[in-house]
């Protein structure tokens, strides 16, 4: 069925004059009623009574104008939509994020971003590095924020930030008050919280543990599964942590925690913009990496090329 046909069909009867109808699409009254007829000839049913000055609808006629009326409504609808999407007055946008900059890194860009665009919504789905470069991978997010992880065909990681890892106990531990710097040594005896095997910080500081201590502080670990929880258990007096910098920045400034000085203590994490090449990025995507160059977070050649 020729979608052009249904159009000069359905103009028809929205104005009950083929002279009219042909003004609104740009045609000829000759080329409107021959596209009618066609329509006619291929149902095999009359859709207009043409016997009396004004035409109108047959019964047959008035079963295709309904059905004219849903298309071409879903048809405006969808060019409604797809208007607003170009103008950024809605949409969608998932961010694979690991927690680090879920929680600390990107809620100043995801708020700034809601501020320019508030009919985007925004998902943010918070899990380990190697979760969230599988899901851009596999192509259920188009862009991810973590750690680096296994290289896969195709997928971009690409360095955005670097952040030191600290070592930090709640206000009450007897370790504030020691002179000089710490060994690994002298942590021996404290539960040391850490979030589940397998993330990297937890990685990065179980081997350090062991070649500075010989295994002896390896049994005293606590495990959590994220790391507010961490924070929570040694602010309240329980153990030592060890956290990026950033994320404990609010709680060592209201003096819940304390970072502590440690010899052969000089670790950071590395965080990734993480992304497929040469996958086309949609344009809310697009709009939202291009609000990151705006406030100075630099941005690869080729999603450059995209955002400009």
């Amino acid at each position: 069925m020729n979608v052009d046909h249904l159009k000069a069909f359905h103009r028809v009867a929205e104005t009950g004059n083929f002279t009219q109808a042909a003004r609104d699409l740009f045609l000829t009254q000759p080329a409107v009623s021959m596209q009618v007829q066609s329509l006619e000839h291929n149902l095999g049913v009359m859709l207009f009574d043409r016997s009396r000055r004004r035409i109108s609808l047959t019964s047959e006629g008035e079963v295709l104008y309904r059905y004219t009326r849903k298309i071409f409504g879903i048809m405006q609808e969808m060019q409604n939509e797809f208007q607003n999407l170009n103008a950024l007055q809605t949409g969608e946008l998932t961010l694979g994020t690991s927690s680090l900059m879920g929680t600390y890194y990107l809620p100043f860009f995801v708020g700034s971003y809601h501020r320019r665009h508030p009919g985007v919504r925004f998902t943010l789905a918070i899990n380990n590095s190697h979760a969230v470069a599988e899901m851009v991978y596999q192509g259920d997010i188009e862009i991810g924020f973590g750690g680096s992880s296994s290289a896969h065909p195709g997928l971009s990681q690409y360095f955005l930030h670097r952040e030191p890892l600290i070592i930090v106990v709640g206000r009450h531990s007897p370790l504030i008050e020691h002179v000089g710097p710490l060994r690994a040594e002298d942590l021996v005896g404290e539960p040391f919280v850490m979030r589940e095997k397998g993330t990297r910080i937890t990685n990065k500081v179980t081997t350090w543990l062991r070649n500075v201590s010989q295994g002896t502080a390896a049994s005293s670990l606590v495990t959590v599964d994220n790391m507010e929880v961490a924070k929570q258990l040694v602010a309240g007096g329980f153990g030592i942590t060890a956290l990026p910098r950033h994320a404990a920045a609010t709680e060592i400034a209201a003096g819940q925690l304390f970072p502590l000085q440690l010899e052969d203590f000089e670790m950071h994490v590395n965080y990734f913009l993480i992304y497929m090449a040469g996958r086309k990025l949609s344009r809310v995507a697009q709009s939202f990496l291009a609000l990151l160059f705006e406030h100075g977070i630099p941005l690869p050649e080729d999603l450059l090329e995209a955002v400009r």
